[in-house]
């Protein structure tokens, strides 16, 4: 039998739920915090009020929130853990460990991230929220992505998640048609349905819940649930979650690749660097990005390395075997067809049919894909 780190992943029908228990309040700690280790394109952070564009060795504290836009950034927190913040994300630290606090807890307002926990004690956590979902994280490696007005997609890489519905004793307090029978017939439904999600492996929600859980969402801020609409919450099939297959693609395993880790040490002492003199701190900051930039190097290599093992130099196995069929135009007038493996900072990596190659951005005019182009470049 296959042994798995099992983590909890605990869906909120309601917003005002209480998600304290996932991160409690805790004094000041200096060491709580992350680091930017990684940055592609404008990132927005937002600290004390304040609203600056982001740069490599900035410390994220609880509180701090990113907007990622048409960015990419990279965080290694102060215990291990490392988060990649996709395009077009919204994210609020709500907590980051430390010394003295043992819980890091992000809340996504939409987005994407890709979260590389570590292994964790029985006493600390890794959470990630959002309005309608928190997932409790340890030991493992997934996906979490969220469209505004939609529920969390969640795929996992490497681990498992146990997955199930949960809600707060504030439904209850906050909407007098509902009986005390029948909020706890409503809590035992959710509680009773669970999935287990293992590598390869993805959630998949009831069509319907959508719609339901934000109808829960309004009726509960404004205080008129009522009983019929729990009725038709518990009477979901399954509770209205499952899981599917979701075969991990080249594309995510050499993504997952990339998100590479740096010397604890560095990223303690950058987080604790808050009276230290200027000079020290860039050469701290010096230090992450060179062993960043080497690691991620290391893991592109390995990538293509890999790519050229498999010998595929037809359009159709490459078609197959990345389920993408791309021609990419490079700024010296060759045209390469194949598919875009990889890519992370001003690297691509290109399998074609004239074999496997790591081109720079400033290489590429633009990548067509059927009737679409990403542009790379400005034409001359």
């Amino acid at each position: 039998m296959k042994k798995y780190f099992i983590t909890s992943l605990l869906l909120f029908a309601i917003t005002q739920c209480n998600f304290l228990s996932f991160s409690k309040s805790y004094g000041k700690d200096d060491t709580a915090g992350a680091v930017v280790t990684f940055l592609q394109g404008q990132v927005i952070l937002l600290s004390n009020g304040k609203e600056r564009i982001a740069s490599l060795g900035d410390v994220i504290r609880p509180g701090d929130r990113i907007l990622s836009k048409l960015g990419k950034v990279d965080l290694q927190t102060y215990r291990g853990e490392v988060i990649r913040i996709k395009e077009n994300s919204d994210v609020l630290f709500r907590d980051l460990s430390g010394d003295s606090r043992p819980n890091t807890d992000l809340y996504i307002w939409t987005g994407n991230l890709i979260v590389k926990s570590v292994k964790l004690k029985s006493n600390q956590g890794l959470s990630i929220t959002s309005p309608t979902m928190v997932a409790g994280v340890r030991g493992t490696i997934f996906s979490f992505e969220l469209e505004k007005g939609s529920v969390p997609k969640v795929k996992v890489y490497e681990g498992a998640v146990s997955v199930a519905f949960k809600t707060g004793p504030k439904l209850i307090e906050q909407n007098d048609g509902i009986s005390k029978e029948n909020y706890e017939r409503f809590v035992k439904t959710l509680e009773e349905n669970d999935v287990v999600l293992e590598p390869g492996e993805s959630l998949e929600v009831n069509p319907n819940l959508n719609e339901l859980v934000y109808l829960i969402n309004a009726k509960m801020a404004a205080s008129s649930l009522t009983t019929d609409e729990l009725d038709g919450f518990s009477k979901l099939p399954n509770g209205g979650i499952g899981k599917v297959v979701s075969p991990v693609s080249p594309r995510e395993k050499a993504e997952v690749e990339t998100l590479v880790s740096v010397n604890s040490d560095l990223i303690q002492k950058q987080i604790e660097s808050k009276d230290v003199p200027a000079e020290a701190i860039q050469e701290t900051i010096g230090k992450i990005e060179t062993e960043h930039e080497n690691k991620r190097k290391d893991a592109l290599n390995q990538i293509a390395t890999d790519a050229e093992k498999m010998g595929f130099d037809d359009e159709e196995d490459i078609q197959k075997h990345y389920s993408v069929l791309e021609t990419i135009h490079k700024s010296n007038g060759e045209i390469l067809s194949g598919a875009v493996v990889a890519q992370l900072g001003d690297i691509f990596i290109v399998h074609s049919t004239k074999g496997v190659f790591q081109l720079k951005e400033d290489e590429i005019e633009y990548v067509e894909y059927r009737n679409f182009k990403i542009q790379t470049r400005s034409k001359k």
